[in-house]
């Protein structure tokens, strides 16, 4: 929604910038700029609610999410078998909660919301395309399905180079820590 307020501030700010707001006698007409200065203003505003809007349902499911996560993972942890604390030390355990929390508590909300922002961004700019240009959407469709085509050829020829890549070099890291041990 932050990007239809923000088309909206465009279109309404070019709408202003061309009206016509002096009256016969050369004088400016206040109430008139009065409205367009009350709209532009609305959609500032709105733009800012929906900004913080959006921000707070991030943080609160991903917040959400990450208790889930953590009580879930807990459970299992602390279901498991006796042997896996003789085996792994406690540090390690405690250590990989914290980085599962951190990366649930810090890293994916950011990540979360400059992917969703980005997302809007690319709606909002092809909306506002295909409605100036209509000729434009003949040529996207064929190209969107073109790229989506190879990016499916692309990420399974990707995943089978990256198998094959730590395959080649598993007996290399085993040799290493070999001898290293």
């Amino acid at each position: 929604s932050f990007q239809s307020f923000s088309i909206g501030s465009n279109v309404w700010l070019s709408k202003w910038s061309g009206a016509n707001l002096t009256d016969a006698n050369g004088t400016s007409d206040t109430a008139e700029r009065d409205k367009y200065l009350g709209v532009y203003g609305a959609l500032g505003l709105g733009q800012v609610l929906s900004v913080i809007c959006a921000s707070l349902s991030v943080q609160i499911g991903t917040l959400r999410s990450s208790a889930v996560m953590f009580r879930e993972a807990l459970d299992n942890t602390l279901r498991g078998p006796m042997s896996l604390f003789d085996t792994v030390p406690i540090g390690r355990i405690l250590s990989r909660f914290g980085a599962d929390i951190d990366t649930m508590d810090n890293r994916l909300p950011m990540s979360l919301m400059q992917w969703l922002s980005c997302l809007f961004r690319v709606i909002a700019t092809l909306v506002v395309i295909s409605y100036s240009t209509p000729v434009f959407i003949s040529v996207t469709i064929p190209t969107g399905l073109l790229y989506y085509f190879i990016q499916r050829f692309y990420v399974a020829t990707s995943r089978q180079l990256k198998r094959l890549e730590s395959v080649s070099r598993s007996p290399i890291y085993s040799h290493f820590s070999e001898s290293v041990t």
